[in-house]
C-alpha cells in the first residue's frame, strides 16, 4: 500500500493544483460503486414477493431499479467530467513544466538520454489522469468490498469467512504478481529508450547515415537493445499469462465451493432462496471488484514507472545553474570586456586567464585551432556557464549583475546549424517579435524578403514544406533576421558559415558589415571571408590570448592567424 501512496504523492508533487477536482472524482466514484451494489437487492426482494404470491409487489423494486440506475449513471456523467478536466490539466500544464525546465537545464542530455525526454515527454504525461484514476478506483474497489463483507456477515459469519480469507489469498497473489509485471515493464520502456535515442540520432543525421551505408552497422548496434527488449517482453508476457490465465483458477474453485455451500443451506431450510440469489450476486460482485481492484493496482505499477521517469526529469538540477542580478538598466552601449577569465570542467583547464575587449559599431573576430576555447567564450557571454575566476563586463558592469530578462534583450545571436523550426517564416520570426513590420524591414535588412515575397505562400511558407525547402545559407540569413528582431544590442555569431553553401558566406559577410552599425558584433569563425572583415581580432591557442589588436596589426604580428586565415576549409575541422 505505501508503494501506491509514494506514486500518488509524487503526482501530486509533479502537479499540485486541481485538488478540488480530485475530490469531486472520490465522491462521483463513491455514489457510483455504492449504487452498483444496490441492484442486487431488488433482484432479491422480486424474488421474495414472487415465492409469497404477491405480483404488485414487484412495482415497488421496479421503481427501486430506476432510482439506482439513474443514480449510477448521473454519478458515472459526473465522473467522466472530472477525469476530462483532469486530463487537460495534466497533459498541457506537465508538458510546459518539462519543456521549461529542460531549456533551463540543458546539461540535462549528459546524464538522461534524449530518447527518454522525448518519449516521456510526448507519452507518459499522458498517462498521468489515469494515476487519479486508479488510485480512485482501489480506494473505492476496498470501499466496496468492506460494505460486500459486511453483508455476508450480516447473513452468515462463516460463510463471509470463506469468502474474505479467499478474497484475501486472490489480491495478495495477484498485487505480488502486478509487481513482477512492472518490473518488467519497466525493462521493456529502459530498452525502448536506447532505441528512440539512436532513432534521433538518426533523424538528424539521415543524409549521411544513407551517404556511408551505416544502416547495416546502426542495426547491429540496435539488435543489442532489440535482444534486451524481447527478453524483458517475454518475461512481462509470462507474468500476464499467469494473472490473467492461472491465478484466477483459485477464485473459480473457492466459486463452485461456495454455491455448493449455499445450495445445501437452501435445501435444508437454512437460508431462503431470495437470499441465496442476494449472496450469489454479491459474491459475483465481489469477484467483479476485486478484479477491477487488480486491475487498478496493475495499472498503478506501471503507471507509477511513468511517474517516475516524469519526476526524474523535474529533479534534475544544473549543478552550473547561475543566479542572476536584478540590475534593470537597459540603456547598453555594448562595450564587451573580459579581465583574466579562467573556466575549467572537471579540472581541465578551458581559458586561462583571457583578456580582450570588444568595442561597439566594431567585428570582433575570434579564431583559433579546434578546442581553443573559442566556443566557450560565447557559452560564457550567453550566461549558460559561470566563470571559475576573472570578470566578464558589459559596460563595465558584470553580466551576472544584470537580471536575466534585461540581459537575454541585449544578447542574442546564432548558431552554428540554423535553428529554425518546421513551421511557417511568420511563426519562426513571431517567436520573438509578433510585429509583422518589424519582421518585414529584419528579412529586408538582411537581403532574404524578396526571395520570401517569391514563394506562394510569402511569409506564411511553412519551412521544409513541398518545393520551397530553404538551402542552409537561407535559413542562416533568416536566423540571423529573427536574432535582429531581439533588439539586442550585442550579436553573437558562433561560426554561422560553417554550413552553409559557399556562395552565401560573401552575402553574409556582407550582412555583418551592415549590422555592425548599430550592434557590437562578436563572431568566431575559420573561414576567410569572415576574418577579412573583422576590425577587431582575437587570437586564441590552447585557452590563452596570444594575440588581439586591429586586424592588420594582428596579421602582420601572429604568424597563427597568418596560418588560420591561408588555410582551406577542409583542412580546419569543426569546433
Amino acid at each position: 500500500m505505501k508503494k501506491y501512496i509514494i506514486i500518488f504523492k509524487n503526482l501530486l508533487s509533479i502537479a499540485n493544483k486541481k485538488i478540488g477536482t480530485i475530490i469531486c472524482m472520490f465522491i462521483s466514484s463513491a455514489l457510483m460503486n455504492i449504487s452498483s451494489l444496490l441492484p442486487p437487492i431488488a433482484t432479491s426482494g422480486i424474488i421474495a414477493v414472487l415465492t409469497e404470491g404477491n405480483i404488485n409487489g414487484i412495482w415497488f423494486y421496479v421503481i427501486l431499479y430506476i432510482i439506482f440506475y439513474i443514480l449510477y449513471f448521473s454519478s458515472y456523467h459526473w465522473n467522466y467530467y472530472t477525469y476530462r478536466v483532469l486530463a487537460e490539466y495534466y497533459h498541457i500544464e506537465v508538458q510546459k513544466k518539462l519543456y521549461n525546465h529542460l531549456a533551463e537545464n540543458e546539461t540535462i542530455f549528459e546524464q538522461i538520454s534524449k530518447g527518454k525526454v522525448i518519449d516521456t515527454c510526448n507519452d507518459d504525461i499522458r498517462y498521468l489522469v489515469d494515476v487519479v484514476d486508479e488510485v480512485v478506483e482501489s480506494v473505492m474497489g476496498v470501499f466496496k468490498l468492506l460494505i460486500i463483507a459486511c453483508i455476508f456477515i450480516y447473513y452468515s459469519v462463516p460463510i463471509a469467512i470463506f469468502v474474505v480469507v479467499l478474497d484475501f489469498f486472490y489480491i495478495i497473489l495477484m498485487n505480488k504478481n502486478a509487481n513482477k509485471i512492472a518490473k518488467y515493464y519497466e525493462g521493456t520502456r529502459k530498452y525502448d529508450d536506447q532505441m528512440g535515442d539512436i532513432l534521433s540520432q538518426m533523424i538528424g543525421n539521415i543524409k549521411q547515415i544513407k551517404s556511408f551505408n551505416l544502416m547495416p552497422k546502426l542495426n547491429l548496434n540496435l539488435d543489442k537493445s532489440r535482444k534486451k527488449w524481447i527478453n524483458e517482453y517475454e518475461k512481462k508476457a509470462l507474468a500476464e499469462v499467469e494473472h490473467y490465465a492461472k491465478i484466477p483458477y483459485l477464485v473459480y474453485i473457492g466459486k463452485i465451493g461456495l454455491y455448493v455451500i449455499l445450495s445445501f443451506l437452501v435445501f435444508y431450510k437454512k437460508m431462503t432462496l431470495d437470499q441465496l440469489v442476494l449472496l450469489i450476486s454479491y459474491f459475483e460482485l465481489i469477484i467483479e471488484s476485486t478484479d477491477t481492484l487488480l486491475e487498478s493496482l496493475l495499472n498503478l505499477n506501471n503507471y507509477g514507472v511513468r511517474v517516475n521517469r516524469i519526476k526524474t526529469i523535474l529533479d534534475y538540477e544544473n549543478n552550473h545553474n547561475i543566479d542572476f542580478g536584478d540590475i534593470e538598466n537597459d540603456y547598453i552601449n555594448g562595450l564587451v570586456e573580459f579581465k583574466n577569465v579562467t573556466y575549467k570542467v572537471k579540472n581541465k583547464l578551458i581559458l586561462n586567464k583571457v583578456s580582450f575587449k570588444c568595442y561597439p559599431n566594431e567585428i570582433n573576430t575570434i579564431v583559433g585551432h579546434s578546442g581553443s576555447g573559442k566556443t566557450t567564450i560565447i557559452n560564457l557571454l550567453y550566461r549558460l556557464v559561470r566563470l571559475n575566476s576573472g570578470e566578464i563586463l558589459i559596460d563595465k558592469e558584470n553580466i551576472y549583475n544584470y537580471s536575466n530578462k534585461v540581459y537575454h534583450s541585449n544578447i542574442s545571436g546564432v548558431y552554428q546549424s540554423p535553428f529554425i523550426f518546421n513551421m511557417s517564416i511568420k511563426d519562426n520570426l513571431s517567436l520573438v517579435d509578433k510585429n509583422k513590420e518589424n519582421q518585414i524591414e529584419a528579412c529586408k535588412r538582411v537581403g532574404i524578403h524578396d526571395f520570401i515575397m517569391s514563394l506562394p505562400k510569402g511569409y506564411n511558407t511553412i519551412l521544409g514544406e513541398g518545393q520551397h525547402e530553404f538551402s542552409e545559407g537561407q535559413k542562416q540569413l533568416l536566423a540571423i533576421a529573427r536574432a535582429l528582431l531581439t533588439k539586442a544590442e550585442i550579436l553573437l555569431l558562433d561560426e554561422i558559415t560553417s554550413n552553409i553553401d559557399p556562395a552565401y558566406t560573401a552575402t553574409i559577410a556582407e550582412v555583418v558589415k551592415d549590422l555592425k552599425t548599430d550592434h557590437t558584433i562578436i563572431v568566431v569563425t575559420h573561414k576567410t571571408e569572415m576574418m577579412d572583415i573583422a576590425d577587431r581580432i582575437v587570437v586564441i591557442d590552447k585557452g590563452r590570448i596570444i594575440a588581439k589588436g586591429k586586424n592588420e596589426d594582428v596579421f602582420k604580428r601572429c604568424s597563427l592567424y597568418r596560418d588560420l586565415k591561408n588555410r582551406t576549409f577542409a583542412s580546419i575541422s569543426k569546433e
